[in-house]
Formats: structure tokens, sequence, C-alpha cells
């Protein structure tokens, strides 16, 4: 196996300098644009670099045959290079968008030859090992998006509000936002002047209305490197959140291949794939989740270390997002009832148990609540939110429109952005019958919770920012939801393989334009209502794919009887994936 790797590492020395030496010459386009030569002179090799230090971490978990064979077929990535320098070459008029749909090509090429190998020996691999792996080719592809994303697209509607956050507590060591919005800090991450501030006025000061548990994670990564070291630090929560899905998915009894497949699909789709590129909160609120409820995986069982990291980690949330405090609550029931069952322990042993599950839970909500306090003059988490009430509608206690619409919605939903998780209401009922472990109770109860709270939100569709944001951070149950389905599909197999390919393939593909075309994500409620247009993702697909897919989702911003209807329709589909799961559950042998 040495000798393997380092004739492996010989030969990427070799190719990558040769890779250099063409990218830096002069002849690398006439007058490319600025973004262009960022591709090609910087992004590819830094990709390279990646590329092959994740296909040498694949190469020592194979068998020798497979290993030669795969380390050979690594180098048919470098042939895709000069397909990135040739229109280059010959001064050629390209916009961003095609040079970056050849570059993220080679990066999906990569990732399906480095998921390829894990294929095989995934089952044969010890599940911390396993989750740490697949952790590691899944950051390839999330760092390797990183720069293409920012040289294109630079931060909207309320990243920049979370990075001068970032800015008034390095600069300043304090929350007061006058500084920075008057002095315009933030045009280093931003084009322009911005046209609103998202603070709140208390006398001379103005503190910021956003939750603040992003800004105080990203303080250090900001300081090393300013967005590109928060968007890297997102990469990272990313390729986290992946070890943890794959490792519950273990906890809950799912096949090593299916839980596999089913965390990798989830995570190179929407949402989770896009906001691996966006400073917004919900991704760390995920992880957070993910990682409570794993803490919970020996129910009744489990240390007064394990209740005190998840009430720690539920205690968190709030930190991150005012409407994740929902998800505390559900999953905290289930902290609360592990600490306290059975009933028949000794006193003070019920006693420490139950000062590990609460303590850390009420220290971060009495910090936050006393820091709101000191800003606002009200002792309580969300604070901010609470001083805005008058100024905006939030609840509309209308959670069948808003469900059918963070579901189903043509322009905002999940279902249309990443149909595999259709394959989630397969896996739903047969992974309840294993056994209703407090893991599982955690994330159901959280996710429920959170769904019927943000479905009640006057915007749940969250426009101004990418798709699905609200869902994100309640997307591990239906990651590993997934997983379970396609542990029963792939038993079945047959045409329950094929339409799951077909699935992932729409997903993925979907994910794909996402990245190359990032400007695409952001979509208008108010646009949709005056125009009924049908998005901007579904207005491209709609000249490269005939019938036009956005005739099968509903517009639940509109809410006409037709759009409730469809949307009916579709959550019987669930209705009716999920009582087929239930009846025809084979396990996989």
């Amino acid at each position: 196996m040495r000798r393997d790797l380092l004739a492996f590492a010989i030969a990427n020395v070799v190719a990558l300098a040769w890779a250099l030496f063409a990218l830096l010459q002069p002849w690398v386009g006439a007058d490319p644009d600025e973004t262009q030569r960022a591709i090609a002179q910087r992004y590819v090799p830094f990709a390279l670099v990646l590329a092959a230090c994740g296909t040498a971490l694949v190469a020592t978990v194979l068998s020798p045959e497979r290993r030669a064979a795969f380390l050979r077929r690594h180098f048919a990535i470098y042939l895709l290079v000069p397909a990135i320098l040739f229109p280059l070459s010959r001064g050629e008029a390209l916009l961003n968008g095609q040079i970056g749909a050849i570059y993220l090509f080679a990066i999906a090429l990569w990732t399906a030859h480095a998921l390829e190998g894990m294929w095989h020996v995934v089952a044969n691999l010890q599940d911390a090992r396993a989750a740490l792996l697949l952790a590691g080719v899944l950051l390839v592809p999330f760092l390797a998006l990183m720069p293409y994303h920012r040289a294109v697209m630079p931060t909207a509607s309320d990243e920049p509000h979370y990075l001068v956050i970032v800015q008034s507590l390095l600069a300043d060591r304090d929350l007061d936002l006058k500084n920075e919005y008057d002095s315009e800090t933030y045009r280093a991450y931003y084009p322009d002047r911005l046209p609103d501030r998202h603070i709140i006025q208390v006398g001379e000061a103005q503190f910021p209305i956003r939750d603040l548990g992003l800004p105080i994670l990203s303080a250090v990564p900001f300081a090393i490197g300013g967005r590109l070291g928060v968007e890297a630090f997102m990469c990272l929560v990313g390729a986290a959140l992946a070890a943890q899905l794959y490792l519950a998915c273990r906890d809950l009894g799912v096949a090593h291949r299916a839980a596999f497949l089913g965390t990798a699909i989830g995570c190179l789709a929407h949402p989770v794939l896009t906001y691996t590129t966006q400073i917004y909160p919900e991704l760390l609120a995920a992880l957070a989740f993910m990682s409570a409820a794993r803490l919970l995986r020996d129910g009744r069982a489990a240390s007064a270390w394990s209740l005190a990291g998840a009430s720690a980690l539920l205690g968190v949330l709030p930190w991150l997002s005012t409407r994740a405090i929902l998800i505390a609550v559900g999953a905290g029931l289930v902290v609360a009832y592990c600490a306290l069952r059975p009933l028949d322990r000794r006193p003070a042993t019920m006693a420490a148990r139950a000062i590990a599950a609460a303590a850390p839970f009420v220290v971060f909500v009495v910090a936050l609540s006393a820091l709101n306090w000191r800003m606002f003059g009200l002792f309580m988490p969300g604070a901010g939110y609470y001083v805005v009430r008058d100024q905006q509608q939030v609840l509309t206690f209308a959670p069948q429109v808003g469900a059918l619409g963070l579901l189903f919605d043509r322009v905002f939903g999940l279902i249309p952005r990443a149909p595999i998780f259709l394959i989630a209401a397969i896996g739903a009922i047969p992974l309840w019958r294993r056994g209703s472990s407090a893991t599982l109770i955690a994330l159901l109860l959280g996710w429920s919770a959170y769904l019927l709270f943000i479905a009640d939100i006057a915007y749940w569709w969250a426009d101004g920012s990418p798709p699905s944001r609200y869902l994100l951070a309640g997307i591990p149950l239906v990651v590993v939801a997934l997983a379970a389905g396609l542990e029963q599909v792939l038993a079945r197999g047959g045409a329950w393989r094929a339409a799951a390919a077909v699935l992932a393939a729409a997903s993925l593909f979907i994910g794909y334009v996402y990245a190359a075309l990032p400007d695409i994500r952001y979509d208008l409620a108010l646009d949709v209502r005056a125009s009924g247009s049908e998005g901007a993702l579904f207005t491209f697909l709609g000249r490269i794919v005939r019938p036009d897919p956005a005739l099968l989702a509903p517009s639940l911003v509109q809410a006409a009887p037709l759009d409730l209807a469809m949307g009916a329709l579709w959550l019987v589909l669930v209705v009716a994936l999920a009582m087929f799961g239930a009846n025809k559950e084979r396990r996989q042998p």
C-alpha cells in the first residue's frame, strides 16, 4: 500500500506541476474576465490538490487490486483541465456560468469517483471511520465550490448583516453596529451601500435584530480569512453534519450502504449543499440538533455527561435562531425523560442526572436573556424580534398552507428542488418499527414542533435567501428517513431502484444548477404573487426540459383553490408512499 500511495503522490506532483505551468502561461485568454482568470489560475489548482488528498484518503481503505484501478481512474479528472482552458485560450466571449459549469462538473465527477470507491468498502469499516471518511470526501466539493461562489455571487439578503455583527465584535468589542454601518466597512464583502440596517435603535445605540450565535462562532474564522474564512467554516459544519447523519443512521439500525447513500445524496442535494456557501445559522442549528439527538442514543441509560452535552447543544439553539427554540423544546422533553426515568433510582443519582440535564440549557438561555436585557431591557431569548413584533406580522395560524408550501411549493418548496426526499416517506414507518429509540423520538419531537411553528409563520418562504432556509434546521430527521427509505428500495430492486435513481439524478442536477448559477436561487414572494412567476429555477429548467416541470408543482404563495388542491394531492402521495413502506417492509440482508 505504501508503494502505491508513494507512486500516486509522485504522479500527482507531476500532474499538478504541469497544470500550474499551463495555467500560468500568457496564452490563457486574450483578455479573460477576472472571475474566469481566477477560476483558471487559482480555483483549478486548489481543486486538484483537494481531489488528490481526497483520493488518497479513500485509497487507504481499498484492497490492493481495487486501489490500483481507483488511483488510475483519478487521473482522468486532469483531462478536464484542458476543457476549462481551451475556450479561454481562444479568447472566446464566455459567461462566468459557462466556465463555472465545466469547473463544477469536474468536481462533481471526482465526487462520484470517490463515493464509488467508498461504496465497495463502507460495510467493512467501523462506523466512526466510515463517517469521518465520508465527511472528508464531501468536504472536497464543499470547499471547491466555495471560492467559485464567492467570485460570482456577493453576499445577499441577511448575510452581510450577520458579518456586520462579526465586524463589530472584532473591531469595537461591542454589539453597537452604528460605527460599522456608518463607515461602510461592509464593502469588503458587499459591493454597494446596504439599502437598510437590520438594527433596533435604543437611545444612540443600534443593536442587532439578528441572532448572535452565528456571529460569535464566526468571529475567529472572519478574523483569519474574512468572508472566505466564514464560508470555509460553514463547509466544515456541513462535513461535520454529514458525519453525524451517517452515525445517526447506523445508531438507528440502517444498513451501511443505505446509510452511506442517504447521507451522501442528502448532503450533495439542496438545501445542505446550497447552504454550505451561505452565511446563515440554520446549518449550524441542524448540526447542533443532530448532535444532541445522538447523545441520547442510550436512552434512559445515557450517562450524566451525555445528558449534559445534549442539554448544552439544545441551549445553543436559541443563540443560533429564535425559531430553533421549538426544536429545543421538543428534543428537551426527551432529555428530561431520559434523565428522570426510571424513578426508582437513588435520590442522589436522580438529582445529579436532573442537574446534568437541566443546568447547561438553563445557563445558555439565562446568558442569552441577560444579554438581551442589557441591549433591549427585556430578559428573554429572542427579545429583538419581540421588540419589533408590531412592525411585521409573524404568525398566521394557517399551518395547512405553510406546511404544504414548505414541502411542495413551486418556487420555495423542498420537494420540487430535491425530489429524492420523497423516498423518506417510504422509510418513515419501518424506521419507527425498529424501536422508538431516544434519538429518533428527539428528532421527531424537535422536527414536529419546529415544523408546526414555521408553517404558521406569515413569511414561511423566507424569500431573499435560497429556498428551504427554514426547513434546514430540521433536515436531520428527513435525511435519516431518506436513508431508511433507500434501504427499502435497495432491498426491492427493479423498478423501485430505477425510480429512486431518477429522483436522485434530478435532485443532484438541481443542486449542480444552483451551484453553477447561484443568482437563480433568490426569488421574492411579492414578485411571485404579482406576476404568477414559476421562479428562476423552473424558468431555467423549462428551457431544457419538456414538458415544463413547473406544471407539476402548486404555488402555495398564491394559494389559489387549485394550488391548495394540488398541494393536497402531493400530500396524499407522500402518505401513500409511507403506507406502502409500512406494508411492504423488507430489510436488506
